[in-house]
């Protein structure tokens, strides 16, 4: 691993941190970030702007870089969602357990495509669960002449084309695994994650931690802005 993308521990005597070789800002926080469901009608900080802070939902004067508990799936009741902005294009990734004072390589991370004039992006979720088995094939009817059709005749029925016990063709089933949008991540505590925020305003990367969570209610978080890792250089 490349000593120089490694993210170096921060101490609370220095002003600056390094991060893959590069001057980034301190650490800032921490900093409650309380659920936009549960609060919906309170005015309570549910989002972050990471330049300037937590804040109530978004306005036309406050950014919502990230933004907590806005999803309440199944008995997960603790997620994170990017900006929800139609030129918003950043992304999250959960870098697992980690402490700030531990090493680590912070990865590339590449935000969604620009949408095309006009275009809107679509959020999926679906908790469904998985489809039951198949049930066994009906029992056919005997062959020979069938009751009267609407005209009154009788026609002999048509012979069947593929053999009774043949199995019927059967579509792929629900496996029940949740599938969240990935604009949604999972609030975990002592989780490490990095964005890549991008939007028609700003294009940075940040990284930020779940310092604990009170489910479905806050969670407290610190951050820090980072320089932005180098890109692989394709082979020759």
């Amino acid at each position: 691993m490349n000593a120089n993308r490694m993210l170096c521990g921060s101490y609370a005597s220095l002003l600056l941190t390094i991060v893959c070789g590069q001057t980034v800002a301190t650490q800032t926080g921490p900093a409650t970030l309380y659920s936009a469901t549960k609060y919906r009608n309170e005015s309570r900080d549910v989002c972050l702007d990471f330049k300037t802070g937590v804040s109530a939902k978004q306005s036309d004067t406050a950014r919502c870089d990230l933004l907590y508990g806005n999803l309440y799936a199944g008995d997960n009741l603790d997620w994170f969602e990017s900006s929800s902005d139609r030129g918003s294009r950043s992304v999250i990734k959960d870098l697992g357990l980690r402490s700030w004072n531990e090493p680590f390589e912070v990865p590339v991370v590449f935000p969604f495509p620009k949408l095309l004039p006009g275009a809107t992006r679509k959020t999926t979720i679906d908790m469904s669960g998985a489809d039951g088995d198949d049930g066994k094939r009906g029992t056919p009817g005997k062959p020979g002449l069938s009751g009267a059709d609407a005209d009154g005749g009788l026609r002999q029925p048509m012979p069947p084309t593929t053999p009774a016990d043949a199995p019927t063709p059967a579509e792929k089933k629900n496996d029940g695994t949740p599938k969240i949008d990935p604009v949604f991540v999972k609030a975990v505590a002592g989780h490490l994650y990095v964005i890549h925020v991008v939007d028609a305003d700003d294009n940075f990367y940040a990284l930020f931690r779940v310092e604990a969570v009170e489910r479905g209610d806050h969670c407290v978080i610190s951050w820090k802005l980072i320089e932005p890792p180098k890109e692989p250089r394709e082979a020759d």
